[in-house]
């Protein structure tokens, strides 16, 4: 990247002007996809530094080399002997505890290690700049409501609590390392009159454990404010008030609540402000290696970190705060029924309620679980933000959102807790919301009351665009090109009403849900989008695969980083696409559309084949998360959510929602006239949205396989039904396929990407066993009667049929576990 920068004849002040510009946050989910459990992660990473330390020839005596067989060995033999299979549903408890794995094991280290790395390489060239935090971490694990019932507000202070244990308890191990080697003493060191003034507060405040350190310290003065701060932390980690339970007798919060110890750090400023001291007393010195050793490192850390690891983002649907102020209104008197009113009725009330001094949530109302679920929510996140900081809860968001009214009803409930300044963050996800976005938006920046608001959030907007949803709703090449397209439009509205945009994308981690290389896509968003500021999710089946090891982790971020600073340079790609080449996409999405939404929507026999010839109803047993597989209890594909519906397909090896409709679409457009080939191939060449949504097409379609599709196909019972689909996604296979090649050259799919290429057909013959021994096992478990499993009480008293269900059951749940790590990108 600094190669990039010199290429390009940045200076330095422009590259400073940057770096103080960028914004970039991964954003933790965690979606029902990760297949592999904890133990078998922390086992296969183990042995990946087993295998690590051999390469690197560290084993040097025989003794070390027999220790280290030994220890490959017992962990391999632990590998075969852990239960792949989860016998319990995850708890949001269990996917906290996942997420603060990846944080506690990877990236307290990796994530410094990163910025570490760009400073030294931009020393070489760019000595004079500065790197602020502009990437920073945050976490959906403990937030994410939306569809969840078992996650509330007592979740969420779970999760930023345990997460303040482990980022402070690591702030306490580094201090304690530091405390040990800086033993200089003032017989031969010096340190500023800062420090020292710093030292005496310290005594002050601890005169107790001042005279535990003893009068040895006294001569050695870093040990000594280092033993303080280590002392003040233990302090910090005092529970909070907010970790007791949550009751349905409310009561609005106090607007401060007092600190646990007057010896705590109140915030994490305070501790940067005390390791900035002993830096800078440290260079002051001429100490230059020690303060830019662990030092460093743990001020970097501070900074990204904070007291709360991860910020954590809350995220309800907007029919629930529709139907909780329908009640709240409904049981005041206010209004009958909330919901049976048209948009404008909805705003009038809104707009009375929002330039209403008064509170409506009164204590001792008569109220639905749902409804104080919803109340209980934003009083915890008044509450979290009062105790962890307000980056602890970044923004809240809502799925679904359709309308200005979804962002009054949320901005409603802020004004009732006193939060008003917490990001509200509309989510866009069906192809008509997309189509609608900068018309809510454009109306909420001209609406007073919303208008007022984001001047106390400094006019910055998130918004964010659902992937998922969207691809599930119209097809991958019509989300693909519309949220291609919504972006420019908000990027266009942000400049008219001069409020600064922020686009969250919500990725998921197949092709099918807006996956695929992160590079790639970045550099194929619209110009003027990025400008240095995204946010990006990153889905749990991905975490294992992008932060499982240092290195990779590394190498993931440092991708990103690459990408929204290529993008952000004026001139590098923000050339205007030419006109032609958008109609060309608009025509082409619309054709794709209307062929994928004919067989997903239009064929009412679809769903029956669906359930038939895919394990969607078989994975639900996995215990893979805990969140529910379906929004609602019908049958319905609309209420399916995005992730089982493309975990489902990848496991048939059907593939298809990462490229129906698509060959179609390119079909139609190149028979009106065969010199429009040449076009798209140039289109493909110049254009990085296009290179990257077909190279993303192209491995979806070398992960696809009909051969083997076709026989979880002949689980179909009704022979005309099974014929007439199959036939139809074979030869929009068929078709997709040859078109795809020919555009972007070569003889087969992925020859544009030998490394690829050769990784899918070398990974394909240990996976594809494992589907022909599904097909078969979901035949026989079918015929018993479906999936069963029994504890070890239950199985003494079971008949031979239900033992053999189990079995069953628990063999096919085996070859989901094994197909999803083969082919990756599972949902």
């Amino acid at each position: 990247m600094i190669a990039f920068f010199q290429e390009k004849g940045i200076t330095p002040d422009q590259l400073q002007h940057l770096l103080d510009e960028m914004s970039i946050e991964l954003v933790f989910t965690a979606h029902p996809t990760e297949a592999t459990r904890r133990s078998l992660i922390t086992k296969s990473n183990r042995i990946a530094g087993l295998l690590e330390s051999r390469d690197n020839d560290l084993l040097k005596t025989p003794r070390q080399r027999a220790q280290w067989q030994r220890s490959l060995e017992s962990t391999i033999d632990l590998l075969w002997r852990t239960d792949a299979i989860r016998r319990v549903r995850q708890q949001p408890i269990d996917e906290i505890k996942m997420g603060i794995y990846y944080l506690d094991e990877v990236l307290y280290k990796a994530l410094p290690d990163l910025y570490a790395e760009f400073e030294e390489l931009l020393a070489e060239h760019y000595p004079t700049l500065h790197v602020p935090p502009f990437l920073r971490l945050g976490s959906w694990i403990g937030g994410d409501q939306d569809g969840n019932p078992f996650v509330g507000a007592d979740t969420m202070h779970t999760a930023l609590r345990l997460q303040r244990e482990h980022i402070i308890n690591h702030y306490r191990d580094t201090i304690e390392l530091l405390a040990q080697e800086y033993s200089q003493s003032l017989t031969h060191a010096h340190i500023t009159p800062e420090l020292q003034a710093a030292i005496e507060r310290d005594a002050h405040l601890l005169p107790e454990y001042d005279r535990e350190l003893g009068p040895q310290t006294t001569l050695e003065p870093y040990r000594r404010k280092l033993s303080f701060m280590w002392k003040r932390l233990g302090a910090t980690l005092t529970p909070p008030t907010s970790t007791e339970p949550y009751t349905q007798t409310f009561a609005p919060l106090s607007r401060h609540e007092e600190p646990s110890s007057s010896i705590a750090f109140q915030n994490a400023q305070e501790l940067l402000a005390d390791l900035i001291l002993v830096r800078d007393s440290l260079l002051a010195g001429g100490e230059t290696e020690l303060a830019h050793g662990l030092l460093t490192r743990l001020i970097r850390q501070v900074e990204v970190f904070g007291f709360y690891f991860v910020s954590l983002d809350v995220r309800q649907h907007s029919e629930r705060h529709a139907q909780a102020l329908a009640e709240l209104l409904s049981t005041t008197g206010l209004c009958k029924d909330y919901r049976a009113l048209d948009e404008e009725q909805r705003l009038n009330i809104l707009n009375n309620l929002l330039g209403d001094p008064r509170v409506l949530t009164r204590p001792g109302l008569q109220l639905s679980p749902e409804t104080w679920h919803i109340l209980h929510t934003f009083q915890a996140i008044r509450q979290a933000r009062d105790e962890y900081g307000k980056k602890a809860v970044s923004c809240y968001i809502i799925s679904m959102t359709s309308s200005l009214s979804d962002l009054l009803e949320v901005q409603f409930f802020c004004k009732e807790f006193g939060l008003n300044d917490l990001p509200i963050v509309p989510l866009f996800e069906t192809i008509a919301d997309l189509h609608n976005c900068t018309n809510v938006l454009g109306h909420a920046f001209t609406h007073p009351a919303y208008s007022a608001y984001l001047e106390q959030c400094q006019r910055q907007q998130q918004v964010m665009l659902g992937y998922s949803d969207s691809s599930k709703d119209g097809g991958i090449l019509t989300s693909g090109w519309e949220l291609y397209e919504a972006q420019l439009r908000l990027a266009a509205l942000g400049k008219e009403h001069q409020v600064g945009i922020t686009l969250f994308h919500g990725r998921g981690g197949a092709i099918g849900r807006g996956g695929g290389p992160i590079y790639e896509a970045i550099l194929g968003q619209p110009a003027g989008t990025v400008n240095g500021h995204i946010r990006i999710t990153e889905q749990g089946e991905m975490l294992s695969f992008k932060y499982g090891l240092h290195d990779i982790a590394i190498r993931n971020m440092e991708l990103v980083v690459t990408g929204v600073a290529r993008s952000s340079i004026p001139g590098e790609y923000d050339n205007e696409v030419p006109q032609e080449w958008r109609d060309i996409m608009r025509d082409l999405s619309a054709s794709a559309h209307e062929r994928y939404r004919s067989l997903i929507y239009g064929d009412s026999s679809f769903i029956s084949f669906f359930e038939q010839a895919t394990p969607i109803s078989e994975i639900g047993w996995l215990n893979i998360g805990s969140r529910p597989a379906r929004r609602t209890k019908n049958r319905a594909i609309e209420d399916l959510r995005a992730i089982p519906w493309v975990f489902s397909w990848m496991q048939s090896r059907y593939v298809l929602p990462s490229w129906y409709g698509v060959g179609s679409a390119l079909e139609a457009y190149i028979d009106e006239h065969p010199e429009r080939l040449e076009q798209l191939q140039r289109m493909y060449q110049r254009w990085p949205f296009l290179r990257a949504f077909l190279d993303n097409l192209q491995m979806t379609l070398s992960k696809a396989d009909m051969h083997i599709a076709q026989r979880y196909a002949s689980l179909v019972e009704d022979q005309a039904l099974r014929q007439r689909i199959s036939k139809q996604i074979q030869e929009e296979y068929d078709r997709t396929r040859a078109l795809v090649v020919r555009i972007v050259g070569g003889q087969d799919l992925l020859d544009t990407s030998r490394v690829l290429q050769e990784s899918i057909r070398r990974r394909n013959p240990y996976v594809d066993p494992l589907s022909y021994f599904q097909v078969t096992l979901l035949q026989r478990l079918r015929a018993l009667g479906g999936p069963l499993m029994l504890d070890k009480d239950e199985e003494a008293e079971a008949s031979a049929e239900q033992q053999e269900r189990a079995r069953l059951t628990y063999a096919v749940l085996l070859t989901v576990n094994g197909i999803a790590a083969g082919v990756r990108n599972t949902g």
